[in-house]
């Protein structure tokens, strides 16, 4: 079988899928005046019957796992569907989401019923102010109550990520709440340290920290 690998030998049995780039949040780090439609843009997203073609080829490149991302993947109208097609027909062992927990309560009974491998979870404060000034929501409340039903639901391979931002959430505070929430909920939860792109240098500058605050934080715990 020919493996899926680059030029220096690396094979990659994972593979991160964005199916849309429409995304309901408007996090500062993203897209901070929201997600805008260029009329003058006319291609379309992956269809769900292309997303069968790719997956069943990426099957036979060796590719295992597929994580289904955004933009946030839950707003397409046909995401169970897709889910479905690489649960059932495509000969991809794993497939896992990443979202921002929108309406997340609501879709917990589908995405149980889906028999999704995983879920990441975008949440960078448990401060519901801090939250709601990151994302221009202030849907943190609801978010913590779809967790807790997965929870009940049976469903436990959840995973929190936050984007680590320079005097937002890097205090030490933020990190006690961290700590309690994963004791507590018995989660994985991980920092993740602000990229820098092409067109956020400013914004880097100002909010950009070593994730070593963090790891600093846990050993001295």
């Amino acid at each position: 079988m020919n493996l899926l690998q680059d030029a220096f030998g690396r094979r990659f049995p994972y593979i991160r899928l964005s199916i849309t780039d429409v995304c309901n949040f408007k996090c500062d780090y993203c897209l901070p005046d929201g997600y805008k439609i260029d009329k003058s843009d006319n291609r379309t997203f992956i269809t769900a019957e292309e997303i069968k073609k790719l997956a069943k080829a990426l099957s036979q490149l060796g590719v295992s796992k597929i994580r289904l991302t955004g933009g946030e993947p839950t707003i397409r109208k046909d995401f169970f569907e897709i889910v479905n097609i690489l649960k059932e027909n495509s000969g991809i062992k794993k497939t896992v989401i990443t979202t921002n927990g929108y309406k997340l309560e609501n879709l917990a009974e589908k995405l149980v019923e889906s028999k999704l491998d995983g879920i990441n979870i975008s949440i960078d404060s448990l401060n519901k102010d801090t939250f709601k000034k990151i994302t221009g929501h202030d849907r943190l409340e609801e978010i913590l109550r779809g967790i807790k039903k997965l929870q009940s639901l049976g469903f436990n391979n959840i995973k929190i990520n936050a984007v680590l931002l320079k005097n937002i959430n890097s205090s030490e505070k933020d990190f006690e709440q961290w700590a309690g929430f994963i004791k507590e909920n018995d989660l994985d939860f991980r920092y993740i340290e602000l990229m820098q792109t092409g067109d956020n240098h400013e914004y880097y500058r100002k909010f950009h920290i070593s994730s070593k605050v963090f790891s600093e934080y846990l050993i001295k715990k």
